[in-house]
């Protein structure tokens, strides 16, 4: 877009990213394309926005990671070029909260889905897992959990005691840590943490080593949950749990680029697939309607199951795992709502039963005899009432 724009219009086009590691991948993905910088200028949204008067005026902008979009520091620059066309990329066309954008963007355009992608080859096969684990209830702060509460319930629970079996020098991981604290301390584990706080020559120097492979395991809070681009990173492990689908599909998904003979691993050690369902579930995204947690609770096995044998997560709550065709059974809410369903049948067959036997006693002593049988408290003042209504009927 940008490429054409240039091309038609002699343009001058902004291409606007929110994290500073962005900026040299974009770069890099501009010069891969052969697309000339001439009249392009890319940059930090967090930069422009305190003085977007000082800088050329574009004819186009493009924001990358448009969730982020309803951001004060946006807003300064949408209103300041009010009437410049504006175009917004993203994966996740909702803010963090779940709430629409419409009040900022006119058009959704939606691009193939990801089961599209993968088919082609642009996202990676994967296999998602979701080991048990004892629930626990977080407390809430704003619109997502309270992340200290989460922070001190996982450091004593068997997850942090479990992580280790999830890490491997065979694999290219990212970890999503809920504080800068708890990721911190899984450097005794031979991860290494990053954070907003690292110089940037060390961020750099980090990010540099790990595409290059000489790190094996990335620790961070939410430092690359958007955008960032390593091929061969194979595996996500998931510790931080959320409300926020935008936050759990972005995080989730930095496995899945595409590299030859890869398939992705996703652990989630803290059930978000439970809350949200699969990341590369088709959903149905809108400039108009907010989005909702699909199961707030938590609870397994409602909207997304687990194998009893291969441990897969897979969708829906079919008895047949589509991975190894095990028969998991019926899900528990499902046995009760059998069981419900049972009585609920067996109470209108009993009442049926009860009004055929009342239709059948024609005399008042027949009545009177019912009535002592069901333990009525004056059986006698109950059979003068049937019969009354049988005459008021005539």
């Amino acid at each position: 877009m940008a490429h054409r724009h240039i091309e038609l219009y002699n343009g001058y086009v902004w291409f606007l990213v929110h994290r500073r590691e962005l900026i040299k991948q974009t770069h890099l993905v501009f010069k891969q394309f052969n697309i000339p910088e001439d009249n392009v200028f890319i940059g930090m949204v967090q930069t422009i926005t305190r003085h977007p008067e000082r800088y050329k005026k574009p004819t186009l902008i493009i924001f990358d990671e448009a969730h982020h979009a309803k951001a004060k520091s946006w807003y300064n620059i949408i209103d300041y070029f009010n009437g410049v066309p504006m175009i917004g990329l993203t994966a996740t066309p909702i803010r963090r909260d779940g709430k629409s954008l419409g009040d900022i963007f006119d058009c959704l355009v939606e691009g193939a889905n990801a089961e599209e992608l993968t088919k082609q080859g642009y996202l990676s096969e994967y296999d998602y897992y979701a080991p048990h684990i004892d629930k626990m209830e977080y407390k809430l702060k704003g619109v997502d959990y309270d992340l200290d509460d989460v922070t001190a319930q996982l450091l004593k629970s068997k997850i942090y005691g479990d992580i280790k079996k999830y890490i491997s020098n065979e694999c290219k991981t990212i970890i999503y840590c809920p504080s800068v604290a708890f990721s911190k301390s899984l450097e005794r584990l031979g991860v290494v943490h990053f954070d907003g706080d690292t110089p940037k020559n060390k961020r750099d120097e980090i990010v540099d080593k790990f595409r290059k492979g000489e790190i094996r395991t990335l620790s961070n809070v939410d430092l690359i949950g958007e955008g960032f681009d390593v091929p061969d990173c194979d595996t996500v492990i998931l510790l931080r749990p959320t409300l926020s689908l935008s936050l759990y599909i972005q995080q989730s998904m930095r496995c899945l680029r595409p590299a030859k003979n890869k398939r992705a691993t996703i652990y989630d050690l803290v059930g978000n697939c439970y809350r949200h369902g699969l990341p590369t579930e088709k959903r149905n995204w809108s400039l108009t309607q907010d989005s909702k947690v699909r199961n707030i609770s938590g609870e397994e096995n409602i909207i997304v199951r687990r194998c009893h044998k291969c441990e897969l997560i897979y969708s829906g709550n079919d008895k047949i795992c589509p991975y190894c065709g095990n028969d998991n059974g019926k899900t528990p809410r499902q046995i009760e709502e059998e069981k419900t369903a049972e009585l609920e049948k067996i109470e209108k067959i009993e009442k049926k039963k009860a009004r055929i036997e009342v239709g059948r006693a024609k005399t008042k002593d027949e009545l009177i005899a019912i009535g002592k049988k069901r333990g009525y408290k004056n059986p006698i003042y109950w059979a003068k009432m049937v019969l009354a209504g049988r005459r008021k009927r005539i």
